[in-house]
């Protein structure tokens, strides 16, 4: 056999990188495929909107080579404006509600004329002359965070037209994403991404690049977006659908503001576009053998060693950035062990899952919200709102395998809840009624007196046998120990 052919335009940290993870994952003398080094094969642009999709950036050997043998799909704008695939567009957007975009039709006014309004959708978009209106921009607040999250608010109108273009693109495209992205995808969820990683941290991985993408949404290039749907698409009609989304404009405080890159968070196309375009990066990841975890734009990439993370950070980061034009966040990216990086709310400690810090410093400071002192509702109505918080919270936190961990948060809410309704009673005497009813004796009770504004108070013996565990039950307060073994449970039932 003749020599292997060196390939062309890879540098020599990323043949490192793949040789690295071959070896992990293949066995000893298996031939190293090499349908991924195809030769690169130009696309063809004969029109202005065409032109926006051309990039000077190198482009992975996976998607060159995947696009010269791909068959293009044809006849897309018609799956669009198919009236069953608006039908069940609508009724999505309808499901979801939301706010009014800048024309100020709201959900409830739309579904008034659907029939008429749906028929007005529909015959613009088969005329081509269908054209989307600027997204309305409302800053929200980041938790932890002094800067603001954007989000664009669509018209109704806008945001069915956007939903049934991402039915269509996820029919094309998700056949096509890798089993490590687990982002806006059905049946892929959170959790499947953190135990897909707790999987690699067993095999012995257990040094992490985590890196950070800077203001992602607002970042991507338009042109790559473009170029990476006619990689699979013919149609031209649908991608001028696509560009007329991207370049629809924000309006700020009443100005109109032009949207020269990024796709705004709000639009029902966000997802499944961001998805296009990190699957370039999951695809170059696997050419090279790694081991990860990604989640929209959050992503983890397992290593053995720090020497190996550190080459992987450098690799990949010029990819994203020379690459994909993806700005990376220097500061907030590192190579670590897995056991100091939180991932999606999480952290693996000795292989088992457990709620990060940020996760249960953030759960504090809502539960604190809810439970504040003066608090002018009764007990019930707080616990209410506090239950709506609890169940939703350990909803998704349950498959922590701490069993302690939320026997502690348990103790720590009653704890604020026990302070709010000694304060709320105020007098000491009230306190020794109830203490009667609970089972004390008349003349004990009578000598106790308890201050009932002070912290330290939850913490007497008389306080924690008069609000026991049954007066929380009484009162329907949520026991997050209650879901301690519920994934062990699951796994039999299912």
């Amino acid at each position: 056999m003749g020599r292997r052919r060196r390939e062309v335009g890879v540098t020599t940290e990323e043949r490192r990188d793949r040789v690295e993870g071959e070896r992990a994952s293949k066995p000893n003398g298996e031939r190293e495929g090499s349908s991924a080094h195809q030769r690169e094969v130009p696309e063809v642009r004969s029109d202005p909107v065409r032109a926006e999709g051309q990039s000077s950036t190198r482009q992975s050997s996976w998607g060159d080579s995947h696009g010269a043998r791909g068959v293009k799909e044809e006849k897309v704008m018609e799956r669009v404006y198919e009236w069953g695939r608006l039908r069940m567009a609508w009724k999505q957007i309808e499901k979801n509600a939301g706010a009014a975009g800048i024309d100020r039709m709201t959900v409830e006014a739309f579904k008034k004329r659907e029939g008429y309004l749906l028929r007005e959708i529909q015959e613009k978009l088969k005329a081509g002359i269908y054209r989307f209106q600027p997204a309305r921009r409302v800053l929200i607040e980041k938790e932890g965070s002094t800067k603001k999250r954007k989000l664009g608010i669509p018209t109704v109108m806008d945001r069915i037209v956007s939903q049934s273009a991402h039915l269509v693109l996820h029919g094309i495209f998700d056949s096509e994403f890798t089993s490590s992205n687990f982002g806006f995808r059905r049946g892929k969820s959170q959790q499947g991404a953190i135990r897909h990683v707790q999987q690699a941290v067993k095999e012995g991985r257990e040094w992490c690049v985590s890196i950070d993408l800077e203001s992602f949404f607002d970042e991507i290039p338009h042109g790559q977006i473009l170029r990476l749907i006619r990689r699979k698409i013919q149609d031209e009609r649908f991608v001028t659908l696509i560009a007329r989304a991207l370049k629809a404009g924000v309006i700020v405080e009443g100005r109109y503001e032009k949207t020269v890159k990024g796709c705004p968070q709000g639009s029902p196309m966000s997802p499944i576009l961001s998805n296009i375009v990190l699957n370039e990066l999951d695809q170059e990841l696997e050419r090279r053998g790694h081991k990860y975890g990604r989640w929209a734009d959050d992503f983890i990439i397992l290593v053995k060693s720090e020497r190996a993370g550190t080459r992987v950070m450098e690799s990949i980061t010029r990819y994203l950035e020379g690459g994909l034009g993806l700005p990376v966040h220097k500061e907030k990216s590192k190579v670590a062990p897995i056991k100091e990086v939180g991932f999606l709310g999480f952290q693996i400690l000795r292989g088992k899952l457990r709620v990060s810090n940020g996760a249960r410093e953030k759960f504090k400071r809502k539960v604190r919200r809810l439970t504040k002192r003066n608090n002018p509702l009764s007990m019930r109505q707080v616990i209410l709102a506090l239950n709506e918080y609890l169940a939703g919270w350990v909803n998704y936190f349950y498959i922590q395998e701490f069993r302690q961990l939320f026997r502690h948060l348990d103790e720590w809410v009653r704890s604020r809840l026990r302070s709010i309704q000694l304060k709320k009673w105020k007098n000491p005497v009230k306190f020794q009624r109830v203490m009667i009813r609970a089972g004390y004796k008349p003349a004990e009770a009578r000598k106790t007196w308890v201050k009932m504004t002070r912290w330290q108070s939850v913490d007497r013996k008389e306080v924690l046998f008069t609000l026991n565990l049954k007066w929380f039950k009484r009162q329907g307060l949520i026991f997050l120990k209650d879901y301690t073994n519920r994934a062990l449970e699951l796994q039999f039932t299912c």
